[in-house]
């Protein structure tokens, strides 16, 4: 037997802890599985070999290493290559060149192309490793990178779960899984048709990709200038040193096609504030979710003076975002984009209704999970919620005895039962109350809430404060979602004519419908999504873009596994 050479092995260094690091399933190995390859002579035998004792250092905790390389998916490496018989399964030099072409391609994805092994496959590729030692390193290499590959199309590179505790549609590691879609991906005519097959089909996510494309090939173009500070720019004609690079500004980011054509009525029409000009403000205020006032005030200065490279990272940080749900759209569904600050209905895959919302203020965050709604209730009361209560309610009625009044609030004892306001001690014995506010034109919720319960106790409903939605950023709400148009949901939801719901309504009483099938809901946070061949940019309300592009720009993290007893 020839001599055992220091070992080799993939995969990264850890990275923080908000990437996915692969869960390992409790094994029980059997002594008998380990016990060696019979011997055969020539190089396969050889081969197996290497990789039978690469395998065995991977169970026994010790890193196989070549260069930086560390492998990832460990545990799934070794019941692979285990129910193989340790035999190598990348015997075709045109396979290794289309796996090669893949890695290659996730960039395009706003994935990052070292995440798998791509320097050092590409250089043993070149190379053509001659000794079973290398091939078996190159052997375990690619399929690793392959585990990991579809892994990360499949459910992201990121884990949510990491990065904010309410999320719940993550997805543990199938080692099965894996290793079937390997097996079929070799034995089929073609190993990229089988990776591509793994992308997201939606059409949001293929949309975000080509936005991607557009928006690195503006910044390999040089990107676009700053406008300089300066007074608001807000009336037609209004002269201004800055309209020249405002213009030129546009222009690069496709507002406009041509501002050949200046409004002629001033000789200096070039510094001048002209109709086409602001039409095109208003286009880009449009795209970045804000207050179309075609005014270059401060917030629509500051949006134009984001470097493109900023925007393709934020393309990047919202694909991953994709992937971490997209797949697990039913075709039926609500989906609530939290920094958007709207909500849309698909039925049957098909865009059916949408609407503007109110989310959390920054202090009263919306959560982002998925549930399933239930029921509809017409007419509802509103119970403030302990944490109002105590933070907000308390302390006005304390400063003020006409709160209570003022807000159509009543104090409920323990038994359910209303009780005088002048009777409790709100300095000490408030505790023993809560406060309602019985169906009517002033309670918070309006006419009606939608309900798909949560530990977060947060749900959609009407508000009687429409104004707020003229708003551009709508973060006003103590984390339940406000609708603008609800009564027209509830007549798609529920199947009901118009009339029929305007008549539940008026007739005041409290009624709990329910669905006739559970209905989905996804509460996203999406700061970059596509419409039609466009971006949209959304203000990053909850700042929590950071943490997703450091961990999307961090290696994959490094997991140790169990050792065997031989």
């Amino acid at each position: 037997m020839f001599v055992m050479i220091a070992l080799l092995v993939v995969l990264l260094a850890f990275g923080p802890g908000s990437t996915q690091t692969p869960p390992v399933q409790k094994r029980t190995v059997a002594a008998s599985s380990v016990t060696e390859v019979k011997r055969k002579s020539g190089k396969n035998h050889e081969i197996r070999e290497n990789i039978r004792c690469h395998i065995e250092q991977l169970e026994n905790d010790q890193a196989l290493r070549k260069g930086r390389e560390r492998m990832a998916f460990n545990a799934y490496l070794a019941d692979f290559y285990r129910s193989n018989d340790f035999s190598p399964v990348w015997v075709k030099r045109s396979q290794i060149s289309e796996m090669l072409d893949a890695i290659k391609s996730v960039e395009a994805d706003g994935l990052l192309s070292q995440d798998y092994h791509l320097s050092a496959i590409q250089e043993f590729y070149e190379n053509s490793p001659d000794t079973p030692f290398l091939k078996a390193r190159y052997e375990l290499l690619l399929t690793d990178a392959m585990f990991k590959l579809s892994y990360h199309l499949l459910h992201g590179k990121v884990d949510p779960e990491k990065l904010d505790s309410n999320w719940n549609l993550s997805e543990g590691v199938n080692g099965d899984g894996l290793a079937g879609m390997l097996r079929n991906a070799l034995a089929g005519d073609s190993l990229a048709a089988s990776i591509a097959q793994l992308r997201p089909k939606h059409p949001s996510y293929s949309s975000l990709k080509e936005g991607l494309a557009r928006y690195r090939r503006l910044a390999a173009d040089g990107g676009w200038g700053t406008v300089p500070e300066g007074p608001t720019i807000k009336e037609i004609g209004q002269y201004d040193a800055r309209i020249p690079a405002l213009r030129g500004r546009l222009e690069i980011s496709g507002e406009i096609e041509q501002l050949s054509k200046v409004d002629t009525s001033y000789a200096d029409e070039a510094m001048r504030y002209s109709v086409g000009l602001q039409e095109a403000v208003k286009k880009f205020q449009n795209r970045h979710g804000l207050q179309e006032d075609g005014e270059v005030g401060p917030k629509t200065l500051r949006a134009l003076n984001v470097p493109v490279e900023k925007r393709v990272e934020q393309i990047r940080i919202n694909l991953e975002r994709y992937r971490w749900f997209v797949q697990k759209l039913e075709p039926t569904y609500l989906l609530v984009n939290i920094a958007g600050f709207n909500i849309t209905y698909f039925e049957q895959g098909a865009f059916k209704w949408g609407s503007r919302v109110i989310v959390g203020e920054p202090f009263w965050k919306t959560p982002v999970f998925k549930a399933q709604m239930q029921y509809v209730i017409f007419n509802p009361s509103w119970n403030v919620p302990p944490g109002i209560l105590r933070k907000e309610a308390l302390p006005a009625i304390r400063k003020d005895p006409g709160y209570l009044s003022r807000h159509g609030l009543q104090v409920v004892d323990r038994n359910g039962n209303v009780v005088n306001p002048g009777s409790v001690n709100w300095a000490s014995g408030a505790q023993s109350y809560r406060l309602r506010q019985p169906p009517g034109s002033r309670n918070a919720l309006g006419r009606v809430k939608f309900m798909f319960p949560n530990k977060h106790l947060v749900y959609l409903h009407d508000t009687p404060g429409k104004h707020l939605f003229d708003k551009s950023s709508r973060a006003f709400s103590h984390g339940c979602i406000r609708l603008q148009n609800p009564l027209d949901l509830a007549e798609l939801l529920l199947g009901w004519s118009g009339e029929k719901v305007r008549q539940t309504v008026s007739a005041g009483r409290t009624r709990r419908i329910n669905l006739p099938t559970k209905l989905p809901v996804f509460l996203l946070y999406l700061t970059a999504v596509a419409e039609g061949e466009e971006v949209q940019f959304k203000n990053d309300v909850y700042s929590r873009d950071a943490a997703v592009l450091q961990a999307l720009n961090s290696p994959f993290p490094y997991k140790t596994v169990e050792s065997c007893t031989f």
